[in-house]
C-alpha cells in the first residue's frame, strides 16, 4: 500500500473515528433531555389525574415527550451509521494491509 493511500486512509479512519464520538455525545445528550422531559410531563400531569402511574402514561403519550423520543431514535439511527461507516473503513484498510503483504510474499519469492 503506498504512503499516500496509508495516510488518506488513515485520515478516512480518522474522520469517521470523529464522527461517531459526536454521535455517541449526540446521544447522550439527548438520553438526558429525554428524561428531564419524562419528569416534567409526569409533573405537569400528576397535576390532573390520580394516580403516578397514570402520570406516567400521560406523559409517555405527551407531545413533548413524543418529540423528544423520536429526536434521541433520530440520533440514535445516525450514532449506529456512524459506527458501521468506521468498521467498514476499518475492514478496508486491513484488506488492503492483508493484499500487501501477500503481495510482498508473492514478489519475494520470484
Amino acid at each position: 500500500m503506498s504512503n499516500q493511500l496509508s495516510d488518506q486512509l488513515y485520515k478516512k479512519l480518522e474522520e469517521a473515528s470523529n464522527e461517531w464520538a459526536e454521535w455517541q455525545k449526540k446521544v447522550i445528550i439527548l438520553d438526558e433531555g429525554r428524561k428531564a422531559v419524562f419528569s416534567a410531563c409526569v409533573i405537569k400531569h400528576k397535576k390532573l389525574v390520580k394516580t403516578m402511574s397514570e402520570a406516567e402514561h400521560e406523559a409517555r403519550i405527551d407531545k413533548d415527550y413524543k418529540m423528544i423520543v423520536e429526536q434521541y431514535a433520530e440520533t440514535e439511527k445516525e450514532l449506529i451509521k456512524a459506527r458501521y461507516k468506521y468498521a467498514n473503513i476499518d475492514r478496508y484498510v486491513s484488506l488492503k494491509q492483508s493484499e500487501l503483504k501477500r503481495d510482498l510474499a508473492l514478489n519475494s519469492k520470484v
